[in-house]
């Protein structure tokens, strides 16, 4: 089988770039009047068809689907982006660079671009076709770039979204229908064996409901917990326990080396997101190891199925582009405390270009994931690079769109999907009894490793006051004080938090470490003195 296409560098002169992830990465390499293309796999790469290269999984022309799709002609190269903007592709317009790893783009100009710098800091992440900086764009969701002897081009493609009618509310059996449908594509597609990430949350458990009963024996899911002793987690154990009534291997993975990973992370995916996703590294290569003569495992994503079926925005209203940050749930990991409010031209086109989905409260997942892609993708692309085919159901828009018409009462707070656990003996009603509920994940992995320190001249033109810099520094140059183990403490206990919260004992490395992850991924982009090209 073929292996899945992991990411491409498009540009006008060769660009030696092999991710540190993986080392033994494949490459094809493709020349023409307009350059050269480099595709990246773990083993063979062909195409779809003649010319065409899918870096869907299984591989596919749909654009309605998790992909992206690259037509390779005499005259110039075609990149399309799927619905939600699933893959994000990077561009350099003055020097005609394109690709899915952000940091070759960079080139020679390391200048900040202001606003795309501000969104980075604000969000976490590249997004609203920023980046933080100002010779590198992205890619819209939805959207072809042109790559010719004569330059760069971008048309931004009608929303297929503008066009669907959800007054008519598909059947809920449908919708499942619907989901074991892409299973079955993927089980009959490849017979490797296939891996789950398994948490306490409803999406994976869906699919792992969905799996048919003759593939099960395929299928092997893996659980990280979050608590002090990790294996008590909440997670872990009510995932043991969805695991065994549905008679699938099930195994927990410790996590201690995440920051071990930083480089990696980094190289891999530079200024596309902040520095916070290194344990699933360290996961994913745990996981791998149980399958040292298996070439290509397969990855079961639950990726995005909250927002879809009805779990994260409740009554939220968007009637205003400074209300975009509440859609993409960002949870506050990022360094936005330390910046001023204020609306960027670029959030005003995005709210213009979204505005008649946000008049309907039901395309709101739609409009919040398009957002948060820019983030979320490392769920697909880390376990790519590290030699699983990953794939989500959840990404078919015509499974997506039969959710969405769903009746309200059905959908909030997935009504219909709690039900339909009830039912398969699946239900939890609250995880409080179902093991530690609290999350310190984040300062243990942190702890095991040593700080790093943020350097102060570099932040002089940007929006973030240097004594503000020189306060994260100080705190975890010193970290852990006993005052704020005990605040951390007690801002990790379910139902205590929010005590605590109303008394403003909120941990402050609670919100200092997402803004150090953000600022620290920037500085490592412009130390990287990236330009590798002869």
């Amino acid at each position: 089988m073929p292996t899945k296409i992991v990411g491409f560098i498009l540009s006008k002169t060769p660009i030696s770039y092999v991710p540190k992830i993986n080392s033994l990465m494949k490459t094809k390499v493709l020349k023409g009047s307009w350059g050269e293309l480099v595709l990246f796999g773990s083993r063979d790469i062909e195409p779809l068809a003649p010319g065409v290269w899918s870096l869907g999984f299984p591989p596919s022309s749909d654009l309605l689907q998790h992909n992206l799709l690259l037509t390779v002609g005499p005259e110039e190269v075609k990149i399309e982006s799927d619905w939600i903007g699933g893959i994000p592709v990077f561009y350099n317009l003055k020097e005609q660079i394109v690709s899915t790893y952000a940091k070759v783009c960079l080139g020679k100009d390391q200048t900040f671009d202001d606003e795309g710098l501000y969104l980075f800091l604000r969000y976490g992440f590249s997004v609203f076709g920023t980046t933080p900086f100002r010779s590198v764009k992205s890619l819209r969701y939805y959207s072809a770039l042109h790559f010719s002897t004569d330059g760069l081009s971008v048309t931004e493609k009608e929303d297929p979204a503008l066009t669907q009618d959800l007054s008519v509310s598909a059947c809920e059996e449908d919708i499942r229908v619907s989901i074991k449908e892409d299973l079955d594509r993927v089980f009959h597609h490849t017979s490797e064996a296939v891996v789950c990430p398994l948490s306490g949350g409803l999406d994976s458990r869906v699919l792992c409901s969905l799996i048919p009963e003759d593939q099960r024996s395929r299928v092997s899911t893996y659980t990280f917990g979050v608590s002090p002793r990790q294996e008590k987690s909440f997670e872990a154990q009510i995932a043991r326990s969805v695991a065994g009534k549905l008679n699938l291997s099930w195994q927990h993975v410790p996590l201690s080396k995440a920051y071990d990973y930083v480089e990696e992370w980094h190289d891999l995916f530079g200024f596309a997101t902040h520095l916070h996703g290194m344990n699933h590294i360290e996961f994913l290569k745990k996981i791998k190891e149980d399958f040292p003569d298996v070439s290509h495992p397969v990855l079961l994503s639950g990726l995005t199925g909250g927002a879809f079926s009805g779990g994260y925005l409740g009554d939220m209203r968007v009637d205003h582009p400074n209300q975009l940050y509440k859609l993409a749930l960002t949870h506050d990991l990022n360094a936005g405390f330390l910046l001023p409010a204020k609306v960027t031209q670029a959030e005003t086109r995005f709210f213009e270009q979204n505005s008649a989905l946000l008049v309907d409260p039901r395309w709101y997942s739609v409009v919040s994931m398009r957002l948060k892609m820019g983030l979320l993708h490392y769920l697909y692309k880390l376990p790519d690079h590290l030699g699983f085919s990953s794939c989500s159901p959840y990404h078919n828009f015509s499974t997506v769109s039969k959710m969405l018409s769903l009746p309200p009462n059905r959908l909030h707070n997935r009504h219909w999907v709690k039900e339909y656990f009830k039912k398969e003996g699946l239900h939890f009603k609250t995880r409080i009894f179902h093991g530690d509920t609290r999350n310190t994940l984040n300062r243990q992995l942190f702890e095991g490793a040593p700080y790093r320190s943020l350097n102060v001249g570099l932040w002089e033109n940007s929006p973030v006051p240097l004594d503000k810099v020189k306060v994260l520094n100080s705190f975890f140059e010193t970290f852990p004080r006993p005052t704020e183990r005990i605040k951390h403490f007690l801002s990790s206990q379910r139902v205590v938090k929010e005590v605590v919260k109303v008394l403003g004992w909120n941990s402050k490395f609670n919100q200092y470490l997402p803004a150090y992850q953000t600022m620290k991924s920037l500085e490592m982009s412009l130390l990287d003195g990236f330009d590798e090209r002869p």
